[in-house]
């Protein structure tokens, strides 16, 4: 007599389940990450090949000169921002004038003799400044997005400390060119 367990369709069955448990595990797992880091999955799996720069990478001065870009919206602006950094919203970014914006001032700031200055993207937290990162990559820019936000920004350097902290690294974006 034959076994149809070993020999019959349900042989293809048997790892099903683990097949199963195994996804569900790992999709559960991207979920928990994703709902950590504040994010949505696109977003996340977007961040993983987007370039990042810590506070304390700045603070040490790892990348000069930088110019940074508040891509929150204009509420959140008026509460607070990292020096005197330009606001570009997200929203003008998808729209495509906030990449005309952008691609101005970095333009507008580049010296001849000196390294084309890097563009810090930064939100509340970091989820939109990773979709303007990504919007903008293909534009030739030097970009990075900072890890964390504002939010991490803020439990390092508190805001008296800014001009401090930005004077050696930062581009005056003032007089590179005027925004809004």
């Amino acid at each position: 007599m034959l076994d149809n367990s070993k020999t019959g369709i349900g042989r293809y069955f048997r790892p099903l389940p683990i097949i199963l448990c195994l996804s569900l595990i790992g999709v559960g797992s991207l979920a928990t990450i994703t709902l950590i880091n504040h994010m949505d999955i696109p977003t996340f799996i977007a961040s993983l090949n987007a370039k990042k720069v810590t506070v304390a990478e700045l603070q040490q001065g790892k990348l000069k000169p930088v110019i940074f870009i508040d891509v929150r919206s204009p509420e959140e602006y008026a509460e607070d921002r990292i020096g005197e950094s330009p606001l570009i919203p997200i929203t003008d970014i998808q729209a495509g004038f906030g990449i005309k914006q952008i691609q101005a001032i970095a333009k507008a700031s580049v010296k001849p003799n000196q390294p084309q200055p890097t563009i810090v993207l930064y939100c509340a937290r970091g989820p939109r400044s990773i979709k303007a990162y990504k919007k903008l990559e293909k534009t030739g820019l030097n970009l990075v997005y900072l890890s964390g936000g504002i939010k991490a920004w803020r439990e390092v350097v508190p805001a008296q400390k800014d001009a401090q902290i930005l004077a050696p690294i930062t581009l005056p974006v003032k007089s590179a060119v005027k925004i809004n």
